[in-house]
């Protein structure tokens, strides 16, 4: 999507300082503005391979995540806070194309609260600037934190086990300190609109799933040709922008 690797690759780095030797620069950070009620947490590593991780693909990385969610909703293990990289869940009901697979930077399992309690965090390499950092990246941020919101919500609110956990309004988002890679946290970020923002993507992405045709059809056509609709982001962020662009 037009990314800097460079940018890409800094970010992979600035992950991968986090959570080495068991996320020990990060767990002081989260304890000391309160995400976590004691430095004392379990860390589990669910991202792949390509990132530092130890699962081969996403499927061995979203196993380990619902076997996660299952235990802490049945009970089990002790009542220590668990931090989780790469937890990765899949959107129940086709809400996305063509995966229904989001994976959260990190997240936070608040098992010492009744109900255990999610609560999700998103990574950026953005410096912290005390204030004075800018703006539309950290909409941008808050905005990623939303949908990984809604997506838990929706996981939750399924039928089964995992019926039994929450999912906090409320996140934070992990920044770096001006001038070197150590972690800062902004904790108790309201993300109630941006998952409510979220909400309403997803049954976009429902119905538009809905309207395609049946399966041996060309989808890809389908989608081309499908009719527009132009909106004010539809040249920065639609991968259809260049077709639209010609036809108009």
């Amino acid at each position: 999507m037009g990314q800097s690797p460079f940018a890409l690759a800094r970010g992979q780095r600035f992950e991968g300082l986090l959570f080495r030797n068991g996320a020990e620069r990060l767990l002081p950070e989260l304890a000391e503005h309160e995400v976590l009620p004691t430095p004392e947490a379990e860390f589990r590593d669910f991202r792949l391979r390509l990132h530092g991780g130890p699962h081969r693909t996403l499927d061995d990385a979203k196993a380990a995540s619902d076997r996660l969610l299952r235990d802490v909703a049945a009970g089990k293990g002790a009542k220590t806070p668990i931090v989780v990289a790469g937890a990765t869940i899949r959107i129940p009901g086709g809400g996305m194309l063509p995966e229904a697979i989001l994976v959260v930077d990190v997240l936070v399992v608040r098992r010492d609260l009744a109900p255990p309690r999610l609560v999700v965090g998103e990574i950026k390499t953005y410096p912290d600037r005390a204030g004075y950092t800018d703006a539309k990246e950290l909409a941008v941020a808050r905005a990623q934190a939303g949908v990984y919101v809604q997506g838990l919500q929706l996981v939750v609110e399924e039928p089964g086990p995992t019926g039994r956990l929450t999912v906090s309004r409320s996140g934070f988002l992990v920044l770096r300190r001006p001038g070197w890679n150590r972690p800062s946290v902004r904790a108790g970020e309201d993300l109630e609109f941006q998952a409510l923002r979220a909400e309403r993507g997803f049954e976009k992405l429902r119905k538009a799933a809905a309207a395609l045709p049946p399966k041996g059809k060309d989808l890809k056509a389908a989608v081309l040709t499908a009719a527009t609709s132009y909106g004010e982001g539809c040249l920065s962020f639609c991968d259809r922008a260049p077709g639209c662009w010609q036809r108009a």
